[in-house]
This record gives C-alpha cells, structure tokens and sequence, in this order.
C-alpha cells in the first residue's frame, strides 16, 4: 500500500520482470514507519486492553473474558478487510485506524485470560512451565498462520489472508464459549480480593506489586525487598531488545535479502515453529531439571557447611506442609505419623528466576550475530537459533507469581504483561526509526547490535533481582494477621 501511495505522486520506472518497482529507499523507509506506526498504535491500545481484560476477569470470569477478548479482534479484521481492499493512503488510514477497536479485545486481553485460566487449573509447581506451553502453542499456531498466509497471499491476493484470518476468530470465540469450562467462583474470588476499592487506584492497581515491598526477616528486622521491582525492569529491556525481533526479520529480508511474501512467510514461520518447539517441549523439563539440579547444590552446599564432608544430605522422609488451598481439603481426613515440615518455596522456584536472567544473556549473544548476516540461508540459521533463548516471559511470570500473595494471581500477570507491552510500544517505536534510519545511511544491519546491547544491558540487571531471604514473611500479611487477632 505504501508503494501504491508512492507511485501516485511519482512517475512509474519502466517495466522490467527482474526489478522490483518497489525496491526504493523512499518506499522501503515509509514502509518501515508505517508498520512501526501500526505496531505501536497496537501495543498502546493492548496496554489500555490490560487492564479492561483484567477487570472483566474479575467481573464476569475467566471463560467470558475470554470470548469477548477473541470476538473483537473479529471485528477489527472485518474493518481492515476494508482498508486492504481500498490500498493506498486510504488503505492505510483504515487499517491504522481500526487498531482502536484492541481497547477492548485483542491479543494481549486474550493471551492475559489464557494465562490467567492455566494459573487456576494447574499446581504451583507446574504454573511455569504450563505457561511456557501456553506461549509455545501460540507459537504454533503463529508458525501455521505466517505459512498459510503467506501460500495463500501468493495464490489468492494479499486479503485473502485477512478474511481468513477473520474467519478463524469468529471460530475461536466460538470455541470458548463451547468447549472451555466455567472456573468455579470460588476459586475466582482469591483474584478480586485484589481488587482496589475505587478511583484511579483501581486502573494501576496491578502496578502496586512491582513496587518495593516490606518483608520481615526470620530474626524479626523489616526489610525492603526489591526483587519484583527489578525483575519488572530487567523484563522491560529484556522485551526492549528482543519483541521486535520478528518484525525486524521481515524488514531486514525485504530490504537487503530481497524476500518477497513467500520468503518471509517461511521464514517468520520457522522461527515461530522452532520456538514453538522449545517453549512446548524443552522449556518445561529445562525448568523441571533445573529446579532438581539447584535443589541438589543446595544440599550438597549445606552437608559442607555443617560437616566439612560433600556427602549431599539425604532427603527427609518429613512430609511437607502443602501450599495449595485445594490440597489441604484432599488431605484433611489424613493423619500424619510423622511431624510436618513447611515447603521452602524460594527454594523450589529460585531456578525460574536464573533461568530468566540467563535466557536474556543468551538472547543478546544470537541477537548480536544476526549483524553479521549478508546472505539468504543466513537469516534462516539465525532465525532457527533465536527461538533457543525464549521462555523469557514464561519464567518471569512463574517468577513473580511465587514473589505476590497468592490471591493476586491476575493482577501479577497483569503487572508483569503491562511491563512487556508498554516494552512492546517502545521497541516498536524505537527500534522502527533506527531501522529507518539505518536504512537510509545503507548499514541496517547494525539495528541487531543495538538490539544485542540492550539485551545484555537487562541482563545486567537481572543480575540484582533476587527472592526474599529464606524464612521471611510478608509485612502486610503480618499486618493482616494482627488485624484479625485483635478483632
């Protein structure tokens, strides 16, 4: 559509099969910031549809959040069938236009249900690595729609891939509202105990848990704990260097390497189907292992510490203390034979949070490779490599879901997605112009060593971020537990 717009103030170049009438600076760095344009006018709005999705979690439930969250899109879709339809400038304005309509459902509203949804039916052990699995089948499905859009772009005309994109929406709602089941509200209610009573507080609510929080140690000191607080910023550059990575790939393809719809249809593809891949069946045992493996260090570490031996200390036959409201009402009718001993749930989930610091550092490094690339199959390799770093997110959200109280599930991964899209807005905005910008000097392959910095830059400091000390409480549930003894 850009090329369209061009050309109507510009005169046609002459017909020739082995030159691309819209392989022009002027049209390539318009195109950029149209699309950069449009990514961010997406990415406000989503953030804008955070906390209107969050709300309707609380208000009407998880399955009709859901539904509402996959039915607007559809209708978005049908606006924009209009704008490719009409092309050119006109096109474009429809198209940028009808993002507007994200307010109140889009992607961001639905992947935040679905988060919240798995949060509720599985064990907290298992919530990171479910969420990993989440993100891994939107992955597929992404995979399969740059693919098919792609084929179908090329045999049928670029909007046909929209009305079919419109079409599976309309089958996606449908889908949640037959097929999901309906959370019980009992088990919802633990998400509107959050809920601030009224006013501005109750839009940012969310954003109170990544602020400082007051913990109270095992000897009785009060301290301050910034763990949430740094974790939220180091996922800030984490998403700063690396969510505009598949956008990127294309606008590289297309300008240096050339590719055309089908090009990048396949390689956007491939990317999104390796790391659909990993999150889906890599990343879960990663954290499983990972979490056995630190557990192991630790008892080897404290045998050395109280005997001077490293014969690792055996594990108790101690049954642990469950942590799940649900387990207590399974296990109520049973009797220990033996004392109980609590869960050490730093312990259990301090992996999640390595796992974040490191998967950023590992992003940088294939980042920064991706500035050496000059052919065709060299994309396709970096593309292929990439997807190895991610679960970034997934583990940050299992993270900060073991650093909040237990009935503010939804409003942490409200939190911590909020910290991703506004991350979103700005890598699309920041990095759009670079991109422009470098394409017009002639080194666009430089945007990837930017990129790269940033990212290692996060995981400078992640590096701080940090699970309260072992044996500490939290100050406002101490508070809470005051309040009710003196009633």
């Amino acid at each position: 559509m850009t090329c369209e717009a061009y050309y109507e103030t510009h005169e046609e170049p002459p017909l020739d099969p082995q030159h691309d009438r819209c392989s022009v600076d002027d049209i390539e760095a318009s195109t950029s910031l149209a699309v950069a344009l449009l990514s961010a006018s997406t990415t406000l709005f989503g953030v804008v549809n955070l906390f209107v999705t969050a709300w309707t979690i609380k208000k009407l439930g998880v399955k009709n959040a859901l539904a509402i969250q996959v039915f607007w899109p559809a209708v978005r879709l049908a606006v924009q069938n209009i704008g490719v339809m009409v092309g050119s400038s006109t096109g474009i304005l429809i198209v940028q236009s009808s993002q507007i309509i994200t307010i109140i459902g889009g992607p961001s509203g639905y992947m935040l249900t679905l988060n919240s949804f798995v949060t509720e039916v599985v064990e907290s052990k298992e919530r990171t690595g479910a969420l990993g699995k989440l993100m891994g089948c939107a992955m597929f499905g992404t995979s399969i729609g740059y693919l098919a859009g792609g084929l179908i772009a090329d045999r049928f005309g670029i909007i046909w891939p929209f009305r079919v994109t419109l079409s599976l929406f309309l089958l996606s709602t449908l889908y949640a509202i037959i097929f999901l089941p309906t959370i019980p509200a009992s088990e919802e209610a633990s998400a509107r105990k959050s809920q601030p009573s009224a006013g501005i507080s109750r839009f940012f609510g969310p954003l109170k848990l990544l602020a400082p929080q007051k913990w109270i140690l095992r000897d009785g000191r009060i301290q301050t704990e910034y763990g949430a607080l740094i974790l939220g910023i180091g996922v800030f550059a984490g998403v700063l260097a690396t969510g505009y990575i598949p956008v990127l790939l294309q606008m590289f393809s297309t300008d240096v390497l050339h590719f055309k719809t089908r090009e990048n249809s396949y390689l956007i593809s491939l990317y999104s189907c390796v790391r659909g891949v990993f999150l889906t069946l890599v990343f879960p045992r990663c954290i499983s292992y990972g979490r056995e493996w630190l557990a192991r260090r630790r008892e080897t570490q404290a045998a050395r510490d109280l005997s001077g031996s490293t014969t690792p200390l055996i594990d108790s036959d101690v049954p642990e203390l469950p942590t799940e409201p649900r387990e207590f009402a399974a296990n109520q009718a049973e009797e220990p034979d033996e004392p109980t001993k609590l869960a050490n749930k730093d312990e259990q989930f301090d992996f999640d949070l390595l796992y974040t610091k490191y998967s950023l550092l590992a992003d940088g490094i294939l980042t920064g490779l991706a500035t050496f690339v000059t052919q065709g199959w060299q994309v396709f390799v970096v593309a292929a490599l990439l997807p190895f770093a991610s679960g970034t997110g997934a583990s940050a959200k299992g993270t900060i879901l073991q650093m909040c109280p237990a009935g503010s599930r939804t409003d942490a991964l409200s939190a911590i997605t909020l910290v991703e899209m506004i991350a979103r807005l700005s890598t699309t905005t920041l990095f759009g112009i670079v991109f422009a910008g470098l394409a017009k000097l002639g080194r666009p392959e430089l945007v990837f060593a930017c990129n790269a910095a940033v990212a290692l830059l996060g995981f400078g400091v992640l590096l701080l971020s940090r699970f309260p000390p072992n044996g500490s409480s939290r100050w406002e549930e101490n508070e809470e537990a005051l309040d009710d003894g003196n009633e």
